[in-house]
This record gives structure tokens, C-alpha cells and sequence, in this order.
């Protein structure tokens, strides 16, 4: 590969990470941004979209991404607040303190499985999102 072809590609490497790199300016962005990590298993790009609240919520942010990634995503859509909000109330008062500033929902649906005996089983994935030093992240 020529020098000028060489700096091209890694000027495309550079920004193509600096621009995941940085915060997602809209709920919608953010939306894709999980999908996307969803679908192509990528812990890391899904790590940065949470703020997390304290360090050690890493590996149960990880360890809640793996699990949900062996699954096929079939649907990902933005709710608001309100659809769960007796739930975080709930977890308010029993003492959760959001890294965000609370907006809404992500809900991930996947494909449901067949278990054993004809049983079929359905998984839904909901995420808190919302603003952190002006741009959007999954709550931990």
C-alpha cells in the first residue's frame, strides 16, 4: 500500500472512532447506537453508551450486554418515562441514584426462543436513557 493510501485508512480508522467516541447528541442516536452494538455483539461500543454510576456497575452492565447479545434482536424502540415510572420510583426510594438525567426508556425486544416441550419464551430488555454533560447515555 502506497504512504498517501496508508494515512487515508488510518485517517478513516481515526475518525471513524473518535466519532463513536463521542456522546450521541439525540435519544434517536442513542437508539441506533445500542441496536447497533446489539446486533453486532460488540461489548466495548456498548459500555460507551453508559454512564455509570459507580465503577463497579461495570461488570453488571457487561455481564447484562453479554446475555442479551446472544440473543437475535428483533425490535428496539424509545418510550417515555412514564411507561415505568412506578418502577423507578420504586428504585429511587430504595436508594438507586441515576448517572443520568432521567428521560425515557430503550426497549430491546428479541426473537423469542423455543424451549423444551414446545415452550415458547420471550425476552424484553428495557434501558433507563437520559443526559449526562450534554449528551444522551444508558443509565446504570
Amino acid at each position: 500500500m502506497s504512504l498517501p493510501r496508508l494515512a487515508f485508512a488510518l485517517l478513516l480508522c481515526l475518525t471513524a472512532a473518535l466519532a463513536s467516541a463521542e456522546p450521541a447528541r439525540s435519544a434517536e442516536q442513542l437508539l441506533e447506537r445500542c441496536k447497533q452494538a446489539v446486533a453486532s455483539k460488540d461489548s466495548r461500543a456498548y459500555l460507551a453508551l453508559v454512564a455509570l454510576s459507580r465503577e463497579s456497575d461495570r461488570a453488571g452492565s457487561e455481564a447484562q450486554f453479554r446475555l442479551a447479545a446472544q440473543q437475535p434482536l428483533r425490535s428496539a424502540r424509545l418510550l417515555p418515562l412514564s411507561v415505568y415510572q412506578a418502577n423507578y420510583d420504586r428504585a429511587l426510594k430504595r436508594g438507586m441514584k441515576p448517572a443520568v438525567q432521567a428521560e425515557g426508556w430503550i426497549e430491546l425486544e428479541f426473537e423469542a426462543a423455543q424451549l423444551p416441550g414446545g415452550v415458547i419464551e420471550k425476552s424484553t430488555m428495557v434501558l433507563l436513557y437520559g443526559r449526562k454533560d450534554g449528551g444522551y447515555f444508558l443509565g446504570s
